[in-house]
């Protein structure tokens, strides 16, 4: 009889302790090798499983592995997914000012504008979005600026971008076009393929040190960098809502303070990766240089008319604009 109580506390215990551990699967948009963009979520599983002594885990798994890399959202609205790593552009086709939330052309720097979306007027309008699809958005990281262009000869400054085949995604590849480009959508391998076999003219890809981690200055002789179309890029955590609201009280302040190391983490990350990178660019022989103010002009002018016609048309895009703090004016 004694031994039988003393195995009924023991499994009790161990059943306590159990269901006090949680884990939530995690996609991943980027590859975890892939500086900043990837190895940032690296980061943040091991900031929660640190923070919560084990509790909490985060389980991630490649992009492909379960979902499509940027066709996410859906899977994790509906619970497939417990949660995923990647941006609010993905949700641009659907609600055009997701792009806005994970950089504006003009905008501001990273450690602004991730301040703006995860502390200042941004935040309502962001939760706002993620709300409509029945997800939670957890700001964790911004990182940027983007190089403007992978190109294989220098621009037409009377006329930059127009009739290149670009590899660009959301309002950078809205403000190409508007310059006369025909824009493509490409990631990683693929960008170094289109470019040395000339299927792309030029890529606007991402920053500098995932950039020459695809091998993007082994097939392109001229780079322009900084963007100033894409300045900063963030990176959220997006978790299904339901499964949120199960999430006990300290495993969901967890992952938000684990979000804030990942974000702080960054900062010195993102400046020693990219400096880093454009060394090797340059000992690779490419010619750097950033882009000239005639083509900045001209960009600029092309954002004003993507900005306005976008504003027109959707309510939501203008509402985020009009709180934002700069907007390429």
């Amino acid at each position: 009889m004694r031994f039988f109580l003393l195995a009924l506390v023991f499994a009790l215990l161990s059943s306590a302790g159990a269901s006090a551990r949680e884990q939530l699967n995690l996609h991943l948009a980027f590859s975890s090798r892939t500086p900043l963009y990837g190895t940032l979520a690296t980061r943040l599983v091991a900031e929660v499983a640190e923070r919560s002594g084990g509790r909490l885990r985060l389980r991630p798994h490649e992009p492909g592995a379960m979902v499509p890399r940027f066709g996410y959202l859906d899977a994790v609205a509906q619970g497939a997914v417990d949660a995923a790593w990647g941006t609010p552009a993905v949700l641009s086709g659907r609600a055009p000012e997701a792009a806005l939330f994970t950089g504006v052309p003009f905008g501001l720097d990273p450690a602004a504008h991730l301040s703006w979306v995860r502390d200042g007027a941004g935040r309502a309008l962001y939760d706002s979005l993620y709300g409509r699809f029945g997800v939670i958005g957890l700001p964790c990281a911004s990182v940027g600026p983007d190089g403007l262009a992978w190109l294989q000869a220098p621009l037409d400054e009377a006329a930059p971008f127009r009739g290149l085949r670009v590899r660009a995604f959301g309002l950078p590849a809205r403000i190409l076009d508007a310059l006369g480009a025909g824009s493509a959508i490409g990631f990683g391998a693929d960008l170094v393929v289109g470019l040395g076999t000339g299927a792309f003219d030029a890529a606007e890809a991402s920053v500098p040190a995932a950039d020459v981690a695809f091998g993007l200055h082994k097939v392109a002789p001229v780079y322009l960098y900084p963007s100033p179309i894409q300045p900063t890029t963030l990176l959220d955590l997006v978790i299904n809502g339901e499964r949120w609201t199960r999430l006990s009280a300290d495993a969901r302040a967890t992952l938000v303070a684990a979000c804030g190391a990942t974000a702080e983490f960054a900062v010195t990350a993102n400046l020693e990766m990219d400096a880093i990178a454009l060394r090797s660019i340059v000992e690779a022989g490419v010619a750097v240089s950033a882009p000239s103010d005639a083509t900045v002009d001209k960009l600029r002018a092309a954002w004003r008319e993507v900005r306005d016609q976008q504003q027109s048309e959707s309510a939501s895009f203008a509402a985020v604009i009009r709180a934002y703090p700069l907007d390429g004016n």
